[in-house]
């Protein structure tokens, strides 16, 4: 029974270590493909700064305010990083999990000998270890880098809808009293 608690316990070790580097790897992914995507809006926004251009809907298009059509390839680009990052994140309740799982079968497999249960316990309980601190770190990277760069693209999309709205907004009002 010892030899299979320790190896259960060195196991869920071995994926804690594992699906933490994987977490890392997909975080530092988002983080570099948002920063790809803001320097493409970028080069996107300098290049179309001194033109006067119309949508099809006859809305001028301004160096703050671009169009929906020419911003969709890039919101459809955000949302599919988007969607990698909301993956990886989900791991982060994982590890506390994974940790509790190998300390709780390393203790059902050791119930009837005291003396094994003591060197069980000890592998163990560092499964549980490792798994709250994989969680606590991952979610302090995802807080402070990974979570941040996703936002300031919500924001970016959000802010340009608003300013698309307001546009549109007012060259239907200067249509309709041209009309009228």
């Amino acid at each position: 029974m010892e030899g299979l608690a320790v190896f259960i316990g060195s196991c869920i070790n071995w994926v804690i270590a594992g699906l933490a580097v994987l977490t890392i790897g997909g975080f530092a992914y988002t983080v570099l493909q948002v920063g790809k995507l803001q320097n493409q809006i970028d080069d996107h926004n300098r290049h179309s700064g001194g033109r006067k251009e119309y949508t099809g809907g006859g809305i001028r298009k301004e160096a703050d305010v671009y169009t929906w059509e020419e911003n969709l390839m890039f919101l459809e680009t955000f949302n599919k990083i988007q969607l990698t990052y909301s993956i990886f994140e989900q791991f982060i309740p994982v590890f506390p999990l994974l940790g509790i799982l190998g300390t709780v079968s390393g203790l059902i497999q050791q119930l009837g000998d005291v003396e094994q249960m003591r060197e069980a316990l000890a592998l163990s309980m560092s499964t549980t270890f490792w798994g709250l601190i994989a969680a606590i770190v991952l979610k302090i990277i995802d807080a402070l880098f990974v979570s941040k760069s996703v936002n300031k693209m919500v924001m970016y999309f959000d802010t340009f809808e608003q300013n698309y709205q307001m546009v549109k907004d007012k060259w239907d009002v200067e249509n309709d009293n041209n009309r009228g």
